[in-house]
C-alpha cells in the first residue's frame, strides 16, 4: 500500500469510527413504538423535517412525508389520495417552497385543514449544512411545542442534546474532509452548499440533468479542464449520473449523493445522511 493510500485509509477510518460513536448516542423510535403510543400526527413536507420531528417527540408521534427520500420535489406531483394525509393531522410542516406549491396548498384546503395547522419550517440554504439544520430544529421545536399537551421542557432537551449531536457531527466531518480543502470541483446546484461548507472549490454549477446542453456540457468541461477539476458531484434526486459524462470528458472522479435522508437502518437521519455523504466525498477524492 503506498502512503497516500494507507493516509487516505487512516482518515477514512477515523472519521467513520467518530460517526460510529456518534451514533452510539441517538436512540429513534421505530414505526411501530411510535403508533402504539402516538399522541400527535404531523405531515412533514420531506424527509429532512420528518426526521427533527422524529427526534424531538420520540414514541408519541406518527409523522407523514408528503415527498419520499428518493423523489425529485420539483417533479413530485400530489395525488388526489395525498388529501387523506392532512385529514386529522395535528400539523403540517413545510419547506418555504413548498409552501408556493399550489397543488400542496389545494390539498390542504380541500382536506379542510385548518389554517393555523399549516406551518412553514422557515430556514435559509441547504439543511444539509450543520448551521442550517440548527437553525430548522429549533424552528420545528418551537412549533411543536405549541401543540396541545405537548411537553415543551422535553422538547427542548432534546433539541439541546440533538444540536450537541450536529455540532459534533459537524467538526468530526471538517476535519476529516481538511485534506481536501480547496480542491477544485464541478458541482449540481443542490449540493453547492454543502460542498462549499466542506471546504471544496466550486469552479462551476449546472442543474437538473434535462437541463445539460451540449453547450452547457462543452461549457463547464471547458471551465473543469481549465482549473483541473478533480471531482463532479450530482445530486441524486435530480439525476444521479447527470455529470457522469462530463467527469470522464475532463478525467475526474464522480460521486453523487442525497439531499434527504432515510428515515430508517443504520445510515438513517440527517447525522447519518452527511456522514455517508462525507464517506462518499472522501472515497472519491482519494482515487488516484
Amino acid at each position: 500500500m503506498t502512503p497516500l493510500k494507507s493516509t487516505m485509509k487512516r482518515i477514512i477510518m477515523s472519521f467513520l469510527l467518530a460517526v460510529c460513536l456518534l451514533a452510539m448516542t441517538v436512540t429513534r423510535p421505530t414505526e411501530s413504538q411510535a403508533s402504539e403510543t402516538a399522541r400527535f400526527r404531523i405531515v412533514a413536507g420531506t424527509t429532512l423535517i420528518a426526521d427533527i420531528v422524529q427526534d424531538l417527540l420520540p414514541g408519541q408521534v406518527d409523522v407523514i412525508t408528503l415527498i419520499p427520500a428518493s423523489s425529485c420535489p420539483g417533479h413530485h406531483d400530489m395525488r388526489a389520495t395525498d388529501m387523506a394525509f392532512f385529514s386529522g393531522s395535528s400539523l403540517v410542516l413545510l419547506h418555504s417552497w413548498q409552501k408556493e406549491q399550489d397543488s400542496i396548498v389545494a390539498a390542504a384546503r380541500s382536506a379542510g385543514l385548518p389554517q393555523e395547522r399549516l406551518k412553514t419550517v422557515a430556514a435559509r440554504g441547504s439543511l444539509l449544512v450543520p448551521s442550517n439544520q440548527i437553525a430548522a430544529s429549533r424552528k420545528t421545536a418551537a412549533l411543536l411545542a405549541t401543540l396541545p399537551d405537548a411537553d415543551a421542557i422535553t422538547i427542548n432537551k432534546r433539541l439541546d442534546a440533538r444540536i450537541k449531536r450536529i455540532e459534533t457531527l459537524s467538526a468530526a466531518s471538517l476535519a476529516s474532509m481538511a485534506p481536501y480543502r480547496k480542491t477544485p470541483v464541478l458541482s449540481a446546484v443542490m449540493q453547492e452548499e454543502f460542498a462549499h461548507w466542506l471546504g471544496l472549490k466550486i469552479i462551476g454549477v449546472y442543474g437538473r440533468a434535462e437541463e445539460l446542453s451540449p453547450k452547457t456540457m462543452m461549457s463547464l468541461a471547458s471551465l473543469g479542464k481549465k482549473n483541473d477539476a478533480r471531482l463532479v458531484i450530482d445530486n441524486d434526486q435530480s439525476g444521479a449520473e447527470a455529470g457522469l459524462p462530463l467527469a470522464r470528458e475532463i478525467g475526474a472522479a464522480h460521486v453523487s449523493f442525497s439531499n434527504f435522508p432515510i428515515l430508517v437502518g443504520n445510515k438513517s437521519g440527517y447525522e447519518g445522511l452527511v456522514a455517508e455523504n462525507v464517506r462518499l466525498l472522501i472515497s472519491a477524492l482519494a482515487q488516484p
